[in-house]
Parts: structure tokens; sequence; C-alpha cells
């Protein structure tokens, strides 16, 4: 395979007093982040890393992240971002499985924690200056033709993600999975030079990165923040002109909440809105204030985006009228690998151009999940007769109960309709007569006076749901797990105190 030029060097010859990331104040055009990041790129050949070694990230959101990343591509070198909510216990697994060479990592606790986490023969260095990101190159260091160009199917990155079976699995990305996912989602929802995405999600999920080669490709600005701050937020759409924006549901709620009745701002073209299904009252009622929502479905082993509804299109329900994007192939299969009818729910297969390699160093989990080509994403959906797919659940996730299936995800938009509740979460729990029954974990809203009883809750999902579908227990919580892009960990739910009828 014809091996390519670094993108960055491609975009800063044309689009070089463009501005490519902007954060905390701190604007950097593409011909300096070029030059950063090839600076950064020759210090990691001062350290020894090559072609194909494994460079782990332990940064914040910033400037920093976002040179180190070009680095490492610049550099030949593989991508490991990590997730920073974990422990030096998780970082160190994560570490091996990987092969990790270098671990770059920020100062203060994340130091202490990088540090606790390496295992032997794994270097670790620091960025002591959150605005310069690793860049001294020194002089004796040639940046040359060790960085001219990459092969479009080496590896990238390596993500953990919990893929079909629910064990943490370093995904394999390439430089052609994450272009073409790029390419593909604008032929979506749209792509112009002035766009300006904001960055209030991770950086180290499959999503940021994301951003980060989109935004690349099409010369457009990032507007990075540290975090997801609601407020922070709605001010940037007002002020910095932001055209396009990653959220989930928990995010949008906030958001519109600070927000009250003001429209979208005029700039905003899309809201892609993952993380799993969003209520369906949430999406109508951001809608109606003019927020192009644009429901999402995608996975890691996918490089992010698999299907989306067009940017503020309507649809009956949440997670339905998702279009897949161009090149995708799929399949709705039953248990035995038949193709379903239309309308007949069943696992989705996916194949083309944006599928991972494979998971690093598993070889018989990636077998498995790539069986005949098609990646097996252990996800429910429908497909209808015009193509278009609702996305139920994760197969994992499914509840079995008195042979009735029970599907979560529509249990919980049913309990987001309630305007007491603030967040919601279901799975299912033993019953000796059914096998399994759904239960409910709810948050909230703080106005919330006074907090239903359990069997008022019980009589609004019933004029909402079979019988069947109905949680036969309610449990309160402050909070649900969450992963950092917001997916909904329900293997992590435990039982507690139910509500009282």
């Amino acid at each position: 395979m014809t091996a390519i030029s670094p993108w960055l060097d491609a975009r800063a010859q044309v689009s070089g007093a463009l501005p490519a990331i902007e954060c905390d104040g701190n604007v950097i055009d593409y011909a300096e982040l070029r030059n950063r990041a090839r600076a950064a790129a020759g210090r990691l050949a001062e350290l020894g890393i090559r072609r194909g070694d494994v460079v782990a990230l332990l940064l914040e959101n910033g400037i920093p992240f976002a040179v180190l990343f070009h680095a490492v591509v610049i550099s030949g070198a593989v991508l490991l971002p990590l997730n920073l909510r974990l422990t030096p216990a998780e970082l160190g697994v994560q570490l091996r499985d990987a092969r990790a060479r270098l671990l770059i990592h920020g100062g203060g606790a994340l130091s202490e924690r990088a540090r606790a986490a390496a295992p032997p023969g794994v270097r670790c260095v620091e960025v002591a200056d959150t605005q310069r990101a690793f860049e001294s190159a020194p002089e004796s260091v040639r940046i040359d033709a060790t960085f001219a160009a990459v092969r479009p199917d080496s590896t990238l990155a390596v993500l953990f993600t919990s893929g079909t079976s629910g064990e943490p699995k370093a995904a394999e990305l390439t430089h052609a999975n994450f272009q073409w996912s790029a390419l593909a989602s604008a032929a979506h929802i749209g792509a112009d030079s002035h766009d300006r995405w904001l960055a209030c999600m991770p950086l180290y999920h499959v999503g940021g990165l994301s951003i980060l080669v989109r935004a690349l490709l099409y010369g457009n600005a990032v507007v990075v923040h540290a975090g997801f701050d609601s407020e922070a937020v709605d001010c940037a759409l007002d002020r910095d002109e932001i055209s396009h924006v990653s959220l989930v549901a928990t995010m949008l709620s906030r958001i519109l909440e600070v927000r009250g009745q003001r429209p979208a701002p005029a700039a905003l073209r899309c809201v892609l809105l993952g993380g799993g299904p969003a209520p369906t009252e949430l999406i109508d009622r951001a809608l109606a204030l003019g927020f192009p929502i644009a429901p999402t479905y995608g996975l890691t082993e996918a490089a992010s985006q698999v299907a989306t509804r067009p940017p503020g299109a309507r649809a009956p329900a949440a997670g339905t009228g998702l279009v897949p994007l161009v090149g995708n192939e799929l399949r709705i299969v039953d248990e035995d690998g038949r193709d379903c009818a239309d309308g007949d729910p069943g696992e989705l297969w996916l194949r083309g151009p944006t599928v991972m390699r494979g998971y690093r160093e598993r070889p018989q989990e990636t077998a498995a999940a790539l069986a005949d080509g098609w990646l097996h994403t252990g996800d429910i959906a429908i497909r209808a007769d015009d193509g278009t797919l609702t996305i139920l659940d994760r197969r994992s996730d499914l509840i079995v109960s008195g042979g009735e299936n029970v599907y979560p995800a529509e249990v919980e938009a049913a309990l987001l309709e309630h305007p007491a509740v603030l967040d919601a979460a279901v799975a299912g729990v033993a019953d000796p007569e059914f096998g399994r029954r759904p239960a409910a974990w709810l948050v909230f809203h703080p106005g919330a006076q006074p907090i239903p009883a359990a069997d008022a809750l019980r009589r609004f999902c019933r004029r909402r749901l079979a019988a069947y579908k109905v949680p036969v227990r309610f449990e309160r919580r402050d909070a649900l797990p969450r992963t950092a892009s917001g997916k909904l960990q329900r293997g992590k739910l435990r039982p507690g105190t139910p509500l009282p009828d």
C-alpha cells in the first residue's frame, strides 16, 4: 500500500494562518501546530521512539494533548490515550497490554498516578508547562524523511474498550480508519472550512480524537475545553461561533437548563448526540429551540460514528431514523447468523473502511469479533424498509423475562419522561418465576419534591410500557455509573434500598 504524507504538513501548507486549536484564551494556527508537533516528534526520536512504538498520553484536554497527538502521527508511532479516571492499577494493565514504551503525563496528581502505574520498562516523562508540550528538540535531532510518510493501513491509535464481551481490550485503529470516518461524517453532516468544533468531551476518547482528525482534514478550528461545564459550554456556543459540538444526553439536558428558553445560536449547524439513545422528550425540547440535534450511534471498533440521524430531523422515538454513513455495510442477523427481515430485531453486523484492524495482542477475540470480515457489534438493532436504523440496546444488557425480551434503553427512555427524573438506569435482577425482571436506578432533579413513590412510578410506566417491561423495584441514587464518554455502565449497578410504595 502506498505511503501518505502526514496530514498536518498538507494542511499547514494550504491553511497555515487559519486557527487550529483554541484553549483558555490561547490560539495557535496550523503553521504553529505543525512546527510544534514536528519539534515534539523530534523529542520522541531523541527518547528512542521509532515507528510502531506505543506512546501513551495521560493528559488533560488542552493544546499539549493536540500537539502530542500530531507528534505521534508524524513519528509513525502508535498513540495510547489513557482515561484520566482510571486507577493506577487499571492504567498499569493497559500500559502492559498495549506494550507501551513511553508514558507522557501531566504534573501534580497525574504525575503521581503515572509513576505509580508505569510497569518496568515504561519510561515516564512529564509535560511540566501546560502551554508548551514537550517541544524542545535538540539541534542534533533532524526532522527529515524519518517523519515523511505513513502507511494508511498502519495503526494510528490503540483505544481500550469493553468491546462485545465486557472485558477491556485495545482496539487498533488505523490512519485509514480515522480518515474514512472523517470523510464519511463530513458527507453526512456537512463540512466547511470555516466550521468551528467545540471539544468539551475527553480527547482521550475516540470521539475526541475524531474531532481532531475531522478538523484537520477540513482546516477547521477546534475550541477545546478542559472538561464539560454547562455554563462554559453555553457561553461558548453564543460567543465563539461554534458550528459543531458532540454531546451526550446528560450534557444536553444541563445545557438546556442553563439556557432556559433562549434559542440555539444561528452559527450552530450540528449537535452530534451519542452515548446511547436519548429521551425523545429531551430531543424534542432541543429541536423546538432550534438546536440541530443529530442522534448518532457509534463504537470504538468503528472509529466512532456509524449511523446518524440528519441534523434537525425529527423521528417518532429516540434511537430511530439513523442513516448509515457512506461506506458502511450493515446486516441485522438472528442468533444463527441469518439476515432478519426488515422490522425484526437482531444483532448489528458492520463491514467497511472504518472497522478496526483488530484487538491488539488478542487473536482469538479478534477472530470472534471480525468473523467472516464482519464486525459483530453485540448491539441489537432494527432496520426499517427505508434503510434507516433503530438502535435498541446491547445484547449483553438484554433482559429476558418470562420469555419476553426487555430492552433497558426503552424502559429508561420511558422513565426519563417523568418530570422528576433526571437520569435513569435499568438492569435485570434475578426472579424465581420469570428468571429476570427489570429494576430501575434513578437520579431525581434537585428540586423534585416530593420524590415519587415506587407505586406512582409503576403506574407512570404502565401508561407507556407493556406490563412485563415495568420495573419491579426502583432505587434512588445521587449519580449513575457512566464512562467518560457518557455511556451508562449497567454492570456496575448494585441493589440497595428500594423506594417505598
